[in-house]
């Protein structure tokens, strides 16, 4: 059963534009490490609040490729772009239904 990790961001405001695309950027390298999909999304009415919605197999998946991630140089330094630390939850899926 996967599990949905949702990180939310409330990042500088003068640094949203280049946060995200640090996570953009990163993105692939989620996906090759085990991610089964990543969406990034920006808040309309407080612009510098990111949030992250990531789906893996397992929590351990997400925590060993979190190690790893903040051991690489441009994240060794994600707190300059942060008001406040980064939040994660971890979710299970109760139910869904999709329009398409």
């Amino acid at each position: 059963m996967s599990v949905t990790v949702v990180v939310t961001f409330n990042v500088k405001p003068d640094l949203v534009k280049p946060f995200i695309e640090l996570l953009e950027s990163n993105q692939i390298h989620m996906i090759q490490a085990g991610a089964l999909s990543v969406v990034l999304l920006k808040g309309l009415e407080k612009s510098n609040r990111i949030v992250e919605i990531e789906k893996w197999e397992s929590i351990e998946d997400h925590k060993n490729f979190g190690k790893v991630l903040l051991t690489l140089p441009h994240f060794k330094h994600l707190d300059e772009y942060l008001l406040d630390p980064y939040k994660v939850m971890y979710l299970d899926t109760l139910s869904r239904k999709d329009a398409f």
